[in-house]
């Protein structure tokens, strides 16, 4: 029998009405070490939409590309969809289809926390929650950041440990792909689920029971983005230009698949080697890094205002040489919302790819 933990129920519409349930954890004060955490503010892995399908963005093949979305409490949104996007039947608790998608329809979608500030912002979409019943909880999206063993059931933190999930063998488990059978075993850290629990303890970090936990797929689209997979993606926006460019990296194949897209990244200077011959294809980017790389594909524009970038409490961690990139960046409205920006954070491809879509690449 599960563990009694002093719980407020919460209905599934409150639950993802509020996003994740950290949030609610995170207003009420606690004296356990576990809320002893520092003073980083890291971004969730994820945010929660709710509204209505306004447009269906469809590419040259037929393909879902994008979702304009319409909502009362948070307004218009583009989410940029790919064939990392996950659909969920929250109801059935299987996979969806975007097939029968529906102008009008509501839905709830799990994005990036990284929104472009355009008119309307665009962020890109890792899962779409669709088929809510009013019943009962709608399927969330999690990372898991930690799992452990503990007195008969798996302890899942997630939510940059602002919540545990308490997993059991009255949970039901299924896999995004269908594959089974599947064990408490296979969730790991770095695994990406969703879960359908109702009630969450308001405590931090907050705890909840999970009565389902679909095990996703591992895609590059949450992997943290390399300087090779960056400059590809740029080079393939660009149309694949081949250049007569002489490039000596110490550490680059020239029959890597990524060697061409180095060549002509290092041709329009994006890139530069490291002082021992290295260009690092394998090396994280931080989002400062990332930004100096777009920056420099619109042409380096010179910067018209002072350099201010007070509006984010970690404007002190930003490195001179990225500061001209990040003002334009905030000109121009990539940058994060809120007030961290985490300059030495590592980014993913999903947040390259919104920025390139809001650039118009």
């Amino acid at each position: 029998m599960k563990k009694k933990l002093a719980t407020l129920a919460l209905s599934s519409i409150l639950l993802c009405s509020l996003g994740s349930p950290t949030l609610a954890a995170e207003k009420t004060p606690s004296a356990s070490p576990a809320a002893e955490h520092t003073d980083t503010q890291l971004l969730p892995d994820s945010q929660l939409y709710y509204g209505e399908i306004k447009a269906i963005l469809t590419g040259e093949n037929g393909a879902v590309t994008g979702l304009h979305m319409d909502s009362d409490q948070s307004g218009e949104y583009i989410m940029k969809i790919s064939d990392k996007t996950f659909w969920i039947d929250s109801g059935k608790q299987t996979p969806s289809s975007p097939t029968d998608l529906l102008v009008g329809e509501q839905i709830y979608i799990f994005h990036s926390s990284v929104s472009t500030r355009s008119m309307p912002p665009q962020s890109a979409a890792y899962a779409i929650v669709r088929n809510i019943p009013q019943d009962t909880g709608c399927a969330k999206y999690h990372r898991v950041e930690a799992a452990e063993e503990k007195e008969g059931q798996l302890q899942i933190t997630t939510d940059n440990g602002g919540l545990f999930l308490y997993a059991d063998k009255e949970t039901t488990l299924s896999t995004y792909t269908g594959n089974s059978p599947v064990g408490l075993e296979e969730i790991k850290p770095g695994s990406y689920i969703m879960a359908w629990y109702d009630v969450v303890a308001l405590s931090y970090p907050g705890q909840a029971h999970p009565q389902h936990i679909m095990l996703l797929d591992q895609t590059a689209d949450f992997q943290p983005l390399t300087r090779s997979a960056l400059v590809v993606l740029l080079h393939t926006a660009h149309g694949s230009p081949v250049v007569n460019y002489a490039m000596h990296y110490s550490d680059v194949d020239q029959s890597a698949s990524y060697a061409e897209a180095i060549r002509w990244a290092s041709s329009e200077h994006l890139i530069r080697g490291y002082s021992d011959g290295r260009v690092g294809p394998g090396d994280a980017v931080s989002r400062e890094q990332m930004v100096v790389i777009f920056w420099r594909l619109a042409g380096s524009p010179m910067v018209t205002t002072d350099l201010d970038l007070s509006n984010y409490t970690d404007e002190g961690d930003i490195s001179k040489f990225a500061q001209p990139a990040l003002v334009w960046a905030n000109q121009k409205g990539l940058l994060p919302a809120g007030n961290r920006l985490g300059p030495k954070d590592t980014v993913s491809l999903a947040e390259a790819e919104a920025m390139l879509l809001a650039l118009g690449k």
